[in-house]
């Protein structure tokens, strides 16, 4: 019996003992894993704001496609005749959207190289 009690004692003082240092790993790892989680939504935040970019981009691009279009349907409808010339005008405007648009991906791209060189806190 008195092993017993000797050998419960010594592990319950064990215990005491490394209670401290456990303390200080589970809080040392919870500290890194919030430090992660913090850098992953740091890098998902990016990311959709990257995608709301790109997606903006498309809806202006799909706009000014549909308006060339009606554009180039009403002018051939006013005068069927000179359907070419209005097909030069629409593609003259059409090479001018394309100018902006791509003024515009390379804007949205500069800012995610950008973002991607800034330092993370």
């Amino acid at each position: 019996m008195g092993l017993a009690n000797l050998l419960i004692g010594g592990v319950f003082v064990a215990i005491i003992r490394t209670r401290p240092t456990l303390k200080k790993i589970a809080n040392e790892r919870e500290a890194n894993l919030l430090t992660e989680r913090a850098k992953e939504m740091d890098g998902m935040r990016r990311a959709i704001a990257k995608l709301e970019a790109e997606r903006a981009s498309d809806r202006h691009r799909i706009n000014n496609l549909s308006q060339c279009l009606d554009a180039l349907l009403l002018m051939i409808e006013m005068d069927p005749s000179k359907a070419a010339a209005a097909a030069a005008k629409i593609k003259a405007m059409r090479a001018t959207q394309m100018e902006a648009e791509a003024v515009e991906k390379a804007t949205i791209h500069a800012a995610e190289i950008t973002t991607a060189k800034e330092p993370t806190a």
